[in-house]
């Protein structure tokens, strides 16, 4: 009996080791697949974002034209379509003839960084010891191949994502009253009319902001386009894409857009990247001070503090898909809160500025 006892005690210490292991692996899959089921779920919400802002050009042209709304989707996707693959294929040309001397230009951008910042007492105690800017160079290409692999890894799943979002953008504004008419019916009778308000909202609100992003993204490509032509800097067109592509993102997009910019510019010279900095902050002044409040007359406003805490925290949890949806994502968030909690819960008639602009 005594030795049964003395047995039990080491026994179970390790079955309750084991227990408390296989919850704690039970916990991190759990956990990891909550991430990759929000990551895929993000990415189908960005294809809904698409397919409003697909739906609110198509019912556009069909009010203002003797079109029907399935004659002049087709028609918008077509024309959208065509002018995707001119782009693509005038971008793809211009790189594909500069792309030896881009990628030289690049690596020379780097090592004339190092070599700038290596002038500085305060920039060699930032910079670790063991950076060696010219390893930047093609003869010790087989040392970045696992980058590589990593990079053409981050391009397919990029791929893979845009088509997601390709397709759910297209399937959505093809039949919207499909999927529309089957959420409201998942609600209870007497709360149908309420929800179908609230999806008008909330379809109003996310349209207004894509068509206030879309003016933005078009009016910093263009100028930074230009001003990169005219300061000499190589592929001024294509920057300008990047920085328009980069927009969308608000907050962050536009310092991203400036990193490839400043690298091109270094090789021309440092006066020449100094410039393009100030060319950036040129520009995010008139953006923001100028554009914004424009567009903002017609766009929905947010709140520049609790968007940036939605990037940092999305980024965090789900990556650049993360950063991209945050500030779609407080839209949504802000028009229920006003819509369902200030004014249907509270009781306020005037729920908040965001409502009574798309109102």
């Amino acid at each position: 009996m005594l030795r049964k006892a003395e047995l039990t005690g080491p026994f179970a210490a390790i079955r309750s080791s084991i227990v408390i292991v296989l919850l704690a692996a039970l916990v991190l899959a759990t956990a990891g697949l909550f991430t990759t089921s929000v990551s895929v779920l993000l990415l189908v919400y960005a294809g809904l974002l698409f397919g409003v802002f697909l739906n609110g050009i198509s019912r556009w042209v069909a009010d203002r034209s003797p079109l029907s709304y399935l004659v002049s989707y087709l028609s918008v996707t077509g024309l959208m379509f065509v002018g995707a693959a001119a782009g693509l294929f005038y971008l793809g040309a211009q790189v594909g003839r500069r792309a030896d001397e881009l990628s030289a230009q690049l690596q020379a951008g780097v090592q004339q960084l190092g070599n700038t910042l290596s002038q500085y007492e305060w920039a060699n105690q930032l910079v670790p010891e063991s950076m060696d800017w010219q390893a930047f160079s093609v003869e010790k290409a087989p040392a970045i191949l696992p980058s590589l692999f990593s990079g053409l890894q981050w391009a397919t799943w990029g791929m893979t994502g845009g088509l997601v979002i390709l397709f759910v953008g297209l399937y959505a504004a093809y039949n919207p009253d499909l999927y529309r008419d089957g959420l409201v019916k998942l609600f209870p009778k007497d709360r149908r009319q309420r929800t179908d308000e609230v999806l008008d909202y909330l379809n109003a609100a996310l349209a207004r902001w894509i068509l206030g992003r879309f003016f933005s993204m078009a009016i910093v490509g263009v100028m930074t386009a230009i001003g990169l032509w005219i300061l000499g800097v190589p592929l001024p067109i294509t920057l300008g894409v990047v920085a328009a592509l980069l927009t969308f993102i608000p907050n962050v997009g536009p310092i991203l857009a400036a990193v490839p910019q400043s690298l091109l510019a270094l090789n021309v010279s440092p006066q020449t990247a100094l410039y393009v900095l100030g060319l950036n902050l040129v520009l995010q002044g008139i953006e923001s001070y100028l554009i914004t409040p424009m567009i903002q007359r017609h766009e929905v406003t947010l709140p520049p503090i609790l968007t940036i805490a939605a990037q940092l925290l999305m980024g965090v949890l789900f990556g650049i898909i993360g950063i991209m949806m945050a500030a779609p994502l407080v839209v949504v968030a802000l028009v229920l809160v006003q819509l369902l909690y200030i004014h249907d819960r509270l009781g306020d008639e005037d729920p908040g500025k965001l409502t009574r602009q798309i109102g």
